[in-house]
């Protein structure tokens, strides 16, 4: 098998992994109650057809059970994570989530890996002394830099109006809500952590390909082609930054008594901001109708 032979496959894969079976298309006696049905679950009792007496496979599966290595197990979910990010956040939010680990439960299983592995190879960012009245955005940047995993966690809700704004439009995951683009930034965010938690455990250098993978998570989850997916890409991490500025200024405003070249600032910042997702909103609409969505992919 050549390599092109061996990419379609693996892109067949990417957009199709799972592959269900009927297992009761014909009837049977239920081996729990006894009632005779068709189907995958007895309707009765609710026991899964072709439960019967004990083998060696149902000794595996009870196994893997008892360690969360299921259908929807977490490692099968980092696995895809890895290989299909964009792929498997659009099928969670589409409502096909049976062989998908929970988000919110995975995202803190893996911030309690980073503190294990924090812990075990002794790694603790360097502080700065803040001296005796350090003010409110020094403390903000010296919690954000003792606590990076939950730091992660807090900064990652300012993606969630960007994305929301710029590709509403997009060719897969049209007009998608606010509620699923909390569960994006969740899946984005765990899949941030691990990949600091490989630069931390092999090489610093594995942290640089954070951007390319959110590239390539945005492109097979929205389905826009290579510059509709970079230049938005660009654009939320643009809004990002701006968001950090602009909670920078608001401090600065009132956190002791009012500033007012503070306040100039984040009206300025403000205003950049409204003229930034103004201008992607309009631009994503205007080519709404006219987006190509089969030969994106």
């Amino acid at each position: 098998m050549n390599l092109k032979e061996q990419y379609r496959k693996f892109r067949e894969w990417q957009r199709k992994p799972h592959h269900f079976t009927d297992k009761g298309l014909s009837e049977q006696n239920c081996a729990c109650c006894g009632h005779k049905y068709e189907g995958n679950y007895c309707p009765v009792c609710g026991q899964a057809a072709g439960d019967g007496r004990i083998t060696w496979a149902w000794v595996r599966k009870s196994i893997m059970l008892l360690w969360g290595m299921d259908s929807h197990s977490m490692p099968y979910t980092i696995w895809q994570l890895i290989w299909r990010p964009g792929y498997l956040i659009g099928e969670y939010i589409s409502g096909r989530r049976q062989v998908s680990y929970p988000p919110v439960k995975m995202l803190f299983i893996v911030v309690a890996l980073y503190a294990i592995i924090k812990l075990l190879f002794g790694i603790e960012p360097p502080t700065k002394s803040l001296g005796e009245n350090p003010s409110k955005i020094l403390l903000i940047i010296d919690w954000l830099i003792l606590h990076p995993a939950w730091g992660m966690m807090a900064m990652s809700i300012l993606m969630i109006l960007p994305t929301w704004v710029l590709f509403r439009f997009a060719p897969r995951h049209t007009k998608h809500r606010l509620p699923e683009g909390i569960i994006i930034q969740l899946f984005l965010c765990t899949i941030l952590l691990l990949v600091i938690i490989l630069s931390r455990c092999l090489s610093g250098w594995i942290s640089l390909l954070i951007p390319f993978y959110l590239y390539f998570t945005y492109r097979q989850l929205f389905g826009y082609g290579i510059w509709g997916t970079l230049w938005r890409t660009l654009l939320c991490f643009l809004t990002w930054t701006l968001s950090l500025l602009l909670l920078i200024a608001l401090i600065s405003t009132f956190g002791y008594g009012f500033d007012k070249t503070s306040f100039i600032t984040a009206c300025k910042v403000l205003a950049a901001l409204g003229i930034i997702l103004g201008g992607g909103y309009w631009i994503s609409k205007r080519n709404y109708r006219s987006q190509p969505t089969d030969n994106q992919q």
